[in-house]
């Protein structure tokens, strides 16, 4: 081959690569790499499927207690929505009620949706309107809760959080700073409900029991955990606090919420001068939890990811309404929220307060 001839193709090559960088089709570049001409090909068309307008969807979510926590969740649904250009709503009694959380399901389904997203709290009451929506045709997901026996009725899928995983770590969390703050082996930890019955807060409460149990053989301590009903109004759980440490601070070591209301422990806490007398833990992630955490009038909390359950949940629609999928579970973990990451959960939370504002959700 000659020089000449060997130049052309080194050229040839060249030309070839930067026509591949910037996306010119595979018949172009290989009449350069064969010294041919190149021939011109029309972009490939998309399937057929592809080429119709979409259908505009309408999707409601259905919770059973419309509190800030669900103000992440709300968001999410309404960015995948927006992505999605989905019409979509968000609905639920305040406070949590599950009569009424049944009859919204009910009312949720006579609008005639593509697709609901329920919470299900209890393992009977929330199967009908479930299966009701199933028969018609309407796509379902569960989020954030799961009652036993929901699934193996349903066969609906859920997004949320594994309450048994987070309620060992909680248990055991609590325990760590009980022994941190006290020089105490013993004692009782009180686990305060805001909704004695719902199936996730009581298996928070079970299974942070099982934590403490097993801190204890690892430790050798005695710590105990009882149920404490209570509100989630602030002044009156405060109140209901007051009197129980009043009466019981001899026994108290800790208090390990199944809910938001270790926060207002802190508050307390702070305001009777207790703090680093005992250890606060509890679950989720309101504003003021951040501030108590920052401050250390509580110790940690455990989130659970409210965003993810409202995108999360609208992605696996989207999944079986567009493309066929069937959804299955996904966990929204666990997460550990302490003195070691609360600037960085700081900074991601901020959002929520001032969506909280626009929406009219706890203010």
């Amino acid at each position: 081959m000659t020089t000449e001839r060997q130049d052309e193709r080194k050229l040839s090559r060249r030309a070839a690569l930067k026509l591949m960088a910037a996306g010119t089709g595979t018949t172009a570049v290989a009449s350069l790499m064969t010294g041919c001409a190149p021939v011109a090909v029309a972009p490939s068309s998309a399937p057929a499927s592809e080429q119709k307008t979409q259908k505009k969807r309408k999707v409601i979510f259905v919770t059973h207690d419309l509190n800030p926590f669900f103000v992440p969740a709300i968001v999410g649904l309404k960015d995948f929505g927006s992505l999605a250009g989905w019409e979509t709503d968000f609905i639920g009694p305040v406070p949590h009620d599950a009569q009424k959380t049944i009859e919204m399901q009910h009312n949720a389904i006579a609008a005639k949706p593509d697709a609901v997203g329920f919470t299900a709290v209890d393992s009977e009451a929330f199967i009908e309107p479930i299966t009701r929506a199933q028969e018609q045709g309407i796509f379902v997901v569960l989020y954030n809760t799961r009652a036993p026996g929901v699934q193996e009725a349903t066969g609906a899928a859920y997004v949320g959080q594994d309450f048994v995983v987070a309620g060992h770590v909680a248990g055991y969390e609590v325990c760590k700073y009980i022994t941190e703050h006290t020089s105490k082996k013993e004692g009782k930890i009180v686990q305060p409900i805001i909704a004695p019955g719902h199936f996730a807060l009581e298996t928070r409460n079970s299974a942070g029991t099982e934590g403490v149990e097993r801190y204890n053989e690892e430790f050798g301590t005695a710590f105990t955990t009882e149920a404490m009903a209570t509100s989630i109004n602030e002044a009156e759980a405060i109140s209901q606090f007051e009197a129980k440490w009043a009466a019981e601070s001899d026994q108290i070591v800790g208090w390990l919420s199944s809910d938001f209301t270790h926060t207002f422990v802190g508050n307390l806490a702070k305001k009777e001068g207790l703090v680093g007398k005992f250890g606060v833990g509890g679950y989720d992630l309101l504003d003021q939890t951040l501030v108590n955490i920052k401050d250390g009038s509580v110790d940690f909390s455990i989130g659970q990811n409210p965003y993810g359950q409202g995108f999360l949940t609208a992605a696996l629609i989207y999944q079986g309404l567009e493309r066929g999928y069937p959804a299955s579970d996904i966990d929204t973990g666990a997460e550990v929220i302490d003195s070691s990451n609360i600037d960085q959960v700081t900074e991601r939370e901020t959002l929520w307060k001032e969506k909280g504002k626009e929406l009219g959700i706890g203010v």
